[in-house]
């Protein structure tokens, strides 16, 4: 028989990994190919929040936090419909679209060589901006979304890139913060759960396609 401790600790490291459970956040966490510093640049980053508006629209998501590091991303999000899976896939290969077809545009030779494959799968596809697949954890509490949203608003910091979050533009902290409209990269959700009302719409829908 199972303790009572030991079966505590394995609901716990279970919780840990992602799952498709509806209307739970996930502390999501990418990293660029070979730890490549792409997102030091102002429009790399511009390039990007670009890809999470378009892939929040598409794959209906919560945002509530977010912050882009030189060589990687975290995000907080609760999507609606689609698994956290799919949401991450579709902004992977959006913002790798975008980033590298500038790149390639611009004449950008040294963050391209250092996002080259090194066995190119086609002619088309000799580069890469994201290492493959992402980490993704559930946040089953108040107080761990809280530890979180404070990890990723306090990295810029920890990193030597500024002495207050306030200063680093690429971050949600500022949205939490009294701003007029556009002074932000991208706006988070003030109510980060879906309605009961929402959920029971996709769940119909879902039934109706079966």
């Amino acid at each position: 028989m199972i303790s009572l401790e030991a079966g505590v600790a394995r609901r716990l490291k279970m919780k840990l990994f992602k799952s498709d459970q509806a209307n739970t956040f996930h502390y999501v966490t990418a990293v660029t190919f070979k730890r490549g510093p792409v997102f030091s640049n102002d429009y790399a980053c511009e390039l990007l929040v670009e890809s999470l508006s378009e892939t929040r629209k598409h794959c209906e998501s919560k945002l509530i936090g977010y912050v882009i590091m030189p060589d990687h991303i975290h995000l907080i999000l609760n999507p609606l419909a689609k698994s956290i899976s799919a949401v991450i896939r579709r902004l992977k290969s959006s913002s790798a679209r975008q980033v590298l077809d500038w790149l390639r545009r611009d004449g950008h030779q040294l963050s391209l060589k250092k996002l080259a494959l090194d066995a190119p799968q086609s002619r088309s596809h000799t580069h890469a901006l994201w290492q493959k697949g992402f980490s993704a954890i559930d946040l089953w509490s108040p107080r761990f979304i809280l530890q979180k949203l404070s990890y990723i608003h306090l990295n810029p910091i920890r990193a030597g890139l500024c002495k207050y979050p306030a200063e680093w533009k690429w971050s949600s902290y500022s949205a939490y913060s009294p701003h007029e409209p556009g002074e932000v990269p991208i706006e988070v959700d003030s109510r980060g759960y879906w309605s009961e009302a929402q959920l029971a719409f996709v769940r119909t829908a879902g039934n109706a396609r079966l």
